[in-house]
């Protein structure tokens, strides 16, 4: 390693954090400073740093103040420099799209809350779908040249009128010559359609999944997703919800392509998300629907993910040291098939489990999932009935900040309902283990609170 003084510039991207037994703390780097280029390549956001400190030996170029200097390393092609950036400016979105969620949000929310992005960055560093709409020449290119892939693309629908229509265009969308464009270079796509009955439903979707289908096998995928409605739609386009009865026809009509598109490409290639099966009460299908499960950061089998790592682990559990009453919270899409989850963990002994099932009025009955319930629902719905000495909340009810969407915290929910509230994760063995420890003993030997119901449904409540 050796370093050099250099005149002061404006690029790079500015550190927030250093693992203190990497490479970069190794050389000096520390938070608050810039990494303005490395091998003589301005970085423009952390995909450039990832792309370019691939190399074994890397000039990395350091501004901190008016003082700039470089770092010659010589590594481990894989190795990081143990560096953590501030978050990017991130792409905003310049459709309108007819199903969008965040025109359906009340005012008076925090402003993070609706902001549209759009960001092909996104796709590929966290999976976050995307239209192309937006990309200019120079950012398309970027795709190919730094191999930004798989990337995930919100298509809707493959018919280029249709697709104006979903994205709130004002003319024809075509996604196939961007798709075409990328599968030529070799980057892997996964495609959304977020199906709204009526629109892109029926031969509309058959078209879709099967122009896709030509584009295998760089198009791996094609997961489909209901439109999610609030009771925020004033001055909105009119929209039908996706009713038990829909989501049977398009189980079944989905399920009738798939061994053809098995026979042919050795993957089945379009996936429905969980909500079509929990809204019917389908049985989940089995782990082989989802061919590895591609998609399950999108809902695609997240829940058989989560029953069978249930089946796995729950033999584990432990008797707590003293008697635990726990109330799993969770939302009307998951109350279906969690009560024989909760009969099994109640088997455990010491161990007391309830479940309380809340209905989303700050959205309203549309809205079933649990990612979208909001503090003063969940407290409400628990002050309805006693809710144990610990609830255990489902992991994507809070933000990373730790934030429901109205702003509580769970310690303004443990204030006012003198309860523990532990946060979970999509482990239920490993959240009821956590809710223990963090619960500590909190009512341990105060033996079955008076009015404490195995089952509380959020409905029950005035």
């Amino acid at each position: 390693m050796s370093l050099s003084a250099h005149q002061k510039t404006q690029d790079g991207l500015k550190v927030r954090g250093v693992d203190p037994e990497g490479i970069g703390a190794a050389v000096g780097i520390l938070p608050g400073d810039v990494v303005e280029r490395i091998n003589g390549e301005v970085l423009r956001d952390p995909i450039d740093y990832r792309f370019h400190v691939s190399d074994e030996e890397v000039l990395v170029r350091v501004r901190r103040g008016p003082e700039v200097w470089e770092a010659e390393i010589e590594k481990d092609p894989d190795e990081d420099l143990g560096l953590a950036f501030e978050d990017m400016d991130i792409l905003k979105c310049d459709n309108a799209c007819v199903f969008c969620f965040l025109h359906q949000m009340p005012r008076g929310m925090r402003k993070a809350l609706y902001y549209q992005d759009d960001d092909y960055r996104l796709s590929f560093l966290h999976g976050a779908y995307v239209t192309l709409t937006n990309l200019s020449e120079e950012e398309f290119q970027r795709i190919i040249d730094q191999r930004l892939s798989p990337v995930y693309i919100s298509v809707h629908a493959t018919d280029p009128d249709l697709r104006g229509q979903l994205l709130g265009r004002r003319g024809p969308d075509d996604v196939i010559p961007r798709i075409r464009r990328l599968a030529a270079s070799g980057i892997q796509m996964h495609t959304q359609v977020v199906l709204c009955p009526g629109l892109n439903d029926g031969e509309r979707l058959k078209r879709t999944v099967f122009d896709l289908a030509r584009w295998r096998p760089h198009v791996e995928s094609v997961g489909i997703v209901p439109l999610g409605l609030t009771r925020y739609r004033k001055n909105l386009p009119q929209l039908d919800p996706v009713t038990p009865d829909l989501a049977r026809h398009y189980i079944a009509q989905v399920e009738g392509w798939r061994p053809r598109l098995h026979r042919r490409f050795r993957t089945h290639f379009v996936y429905l998300s969980d909500e079509f099966y929990l809204m019917t009460g389908s049985p989940i299908p089995p782990p082989d629907y989802y061919d590895g499960f591609p998609l399950v950061e999108n809902g695609v089998g997240m829940v058989r993910r989560f029953l069978d790592l249930f089946d796995e682990r729950v033999g584990d559990l432990r008797r707590p040291s003293g008697p635990a009453r726990i109330t799993l919270v969770t939302s009307v899409l998951a109350g279906g098939f969690l009560p024989g989850l909760v009969d099994r963990l109640s088997r455990v002994a010491g161990l007391e489990v309830g479940l309380c099932v809340v209905q989303n009025r700050f959205f309203g009955d549309g809205i079933t999932v649990s990612g979208l319930l909001t503090g003063a629902d969940i407290r409400d719905a628990l002050r309805a009935s006693p809710p144990g000495d610990i609830a255990l909340l489902p992991p994507n009810c809070v933000s990373y900040e730790g934030l429901f969407l109205d702003d509580l915290r769970p310690a303004d929910l443990e204030r006012d309902l003198r309860v523990r509230v532990v946060v979970g994760t999509y482990d239920l063995v490993e959240s009821v283990e956590r809710a223990l420890r963090e619960g500590g003993d909190l009512h341990a030997g105060r033996g079955r609170r008076p009015g404490y119901h195995p089952y509380i449904s959020a409905g029950q409540y005035a």
